[in-house]
């Protein structure tokens, strides 16, 4: 098979489970932990530094989640990242308390025990969320050829009340991602992802709040200026929230920092989804004076022999 049709049969493959992902979603019924997008463009960066704001709105259910985040790359190697993203919560549930949007959440009950369908009993709840760590690095895979694997673990520093966008708990991630270049300026991504989540600490919540799951889809990057990008990403999963939608757009503002601003839609039902909409605004300060590269010795000079 030569290179052009090795191309198109990729392009045909990844341009097929993108539009699956968003033609055919899934109607999903259980809650469970967010999983913010993973930050596949940061192997393409320098390292440096990220600050951002989120806003999640769900006019079904009135629930408002402000979210700040700050998140360090750093380089590994000649090429991998390794990053980690932490993100400080403030959560209004309006009327619609945790256990009222999602039953399936609450713990098991005793005999004798009364459900406390207004838990955690603050309308209002503010912390810091889970802290991220993650590697993000080039493989060869048969086939698919030129890859990104991206590892990450979400350590369980955090509050239970802040579920379902944070809790006490340990989440795993693995994901993969395969790209073509469509045009010199048009990139096509393929991307999936399996995402492992253990039960959180103490009793507040139930194991069901914890599902594992799938989740694949992409994304169709116009790249038109030196650090200037708009982004079309689709989601799925087999099992929760359902498909969305994110619109980006990346500027530069200057020589080493960029403004990112992104909206996302969910798709689901309003029963089934965890919000509606999602506004982000983020700044990157590249710091690349980092070293890139494991540092290389230099050659040591022979030593001089000693006169006989």
């Amino acid at each position: 098979m030569n290179d052009r049709r090795l191309h198109g049969f990729r392009c045909a493959i990844l341009c097929s489970i993108l539009a699956t992902s968003v033609i055919f979603p899934h109607h999903l019924e259980a809650a469970a932990p967010w999983a913010e997008p993973l930050p596949w463009e940061a192997l393409d960066n320098d390292p440096g530094f990220t600050f951002g704001f989120q806003r999640f709105d769900d006019t079904a259910s009135d629930w408002q989640v402000d979210a700040f985040t700050l998140m360090s790359v750093m380089p590994q190697g000649a090429s991998n990242r390794f990053y980690l993203r932490w993100r400080h919560l403030n959560v209004h549930t309006a009327d619609a308390p945790l256990f009222t949007r999602w039953p399936e959440a609450a713990p098991p009950l005793e005999e004798d025990e009364v459900a406390d369908s207004d838990w955690p009993g603050e309308k209002g709840i503010a912390g810091w969320g889970r802290p991220e760590l993650g590697l993000l690095a080039p493989i060869e895979l048969p086939l698919l050829g030129s890859s990104v694997f991206c590892g990450e673990v979400a350590l369980p520093f955090a509050r239970n009340d802040l579920y379902p966008y944070s809790s006490r708990s340990i989440s795993l991630r693995f994901g993969l991602q395969r790209s073509v270049s469509l045009r010199e300026n048009l990139i096509l991504a393929l991307r999936a992802e399996r995402i492992l989540n253990m039960e959180a600490a103490g009793e507040d919540l139930s194991g069901d709040a914890f599902p594992a799951r799938t989740a694949w889809g992409g994304g169709l990057d116009w790249r038109f200026a030196a650090a200037g990008v708009l982004r079309l990403e689709a989601r799925t999963t087999t099992d929760t929230e359902a498909s969305r939608l994110r619109l980006m757009l990346q500027l530069p503002l200057g020589k080493d920092r960029r403004l990112a601003l992104g909206v996302m839609r969910s798709l689901a039902d309003e029963a089934d989804r965890l919000f509606e909409t999602r506004f982000s605004a983020m700044v990157t300060v590249a710091m690349p004076g980092l070293p890139n590269s494991d540092p290389v010795p230099e050659d040591i000079p022979a030593m001089p022999q000693e006169a006989q």
